[in-house]
């Protein structure tokens, strides 16, 4: 059974498994050791210049929303369980080296379900790119309270700035040099081009295209989260079948 699993689900950790198939984390870890699997690790991080802003950076307005696990005890780490429930997306880019070339894909994410609700690819990281992965974003989902981002250039421009007051969403910056200010994002990335695997089995930009729209795909909808133990679309249906069901109460209650 967990070799069948590992088939369908060939990146899946312990924690990932441990929930498909409904054994203890010790149980499982234990098998898989027995089975021989290994789960492949993430390569180093490509670096690459930054341009020039065309505005200042937003304060952390994200960040705020942190808390301190145990207040007397800080070194045990924050909690974000606040900062999932105040309507906020995030969006970074990553690189993708194919066929000799860079590529970039840039992607938004609601951090309430987790799910990938905008994304792009191109050849070079302009802010371009990631104006037309919030447009995408746009285009299928209500807009967000709050857009958070690092403090790249690509973020940091005129178009930006307008869509957003259009939408009357508020930015959101990481300071400098913190990534895991981020970290949803971030996080992700590191997941995401690991499962997406070896680029070289495409042949065209075309073919990459496809591959990254099928593993978007995969994660939104058959991959387990462990933070929200189901696939993030079905995390998702559930908060609106909550939400519609509320409504449905409180329409009774005020006719």
């Amino acid at each position: 059974m967990l070799r069948a699993v590992h088939a369908e689900h060939p990146f899946y950790g312990v924690a990932r498994l441990a929930i498909h198939l409904g054994w203890s984390e010790v149980k499982t870890r234990r098998i898989r050791n027995l089975a021989g699997i290994v789960i492949p690790t993430a390569s180093k991080r490509h670096r690459y210049r930054r341009g020039i802003p065309e505005i200042p950076p937003a304060p952390n307005i994200l960040g705020r929303h942190a808390r301190f696990k145990d207040e007397d005890r800080p070194q045990d780490g924050m909690s974000y369980t606040d900062m999932t429930n105040v309507g906020a997306w995030v969006q970074d880019f990553t690189y993708l080296k194919f066929q000799g070339t860079w590529c970039y894909l840039a992607v938004v994410l609601d951090i309430q379900t987790r799910q990938i609700v905008g994304w792009r690819l191109g050849t070079n990281h302009s802010s371009q790119l990631t104006y037309e992965a919030m447009l995408d974003a746009l285009s299928k989902y209500p807009p967000p309270a709050i857009l958070h981002s690092d403090q790249g250039s690509e973020y940091l421009s005129y178009k930006h700035r307008d869509l957003c007051a259009r939408f009357e969403i508020q930015l959101s910056c990481s300071a400098p040099g913190s990534p895991w200010q981020n970290g949803f994002m971030e996080r992700w990335f590191g997941g995401f081009k690991l499962e997406l695997g070896l680029l070289a089995r495409f042949e065209d930009l075309a073919e990459l295209h496809e591959g990254i729209a099928l593993q978007v795909y995969y994660y939104n909808t058959k991959r387990i989260h462990t933070a929200l133990r189901m696939s993030p679309a079905a995390y998702a249906a559930r908060l609106k079948a909550s939400t519609d069901e509320r409504e449905l109460v409180l329409q009774k209650v005020r006719g």
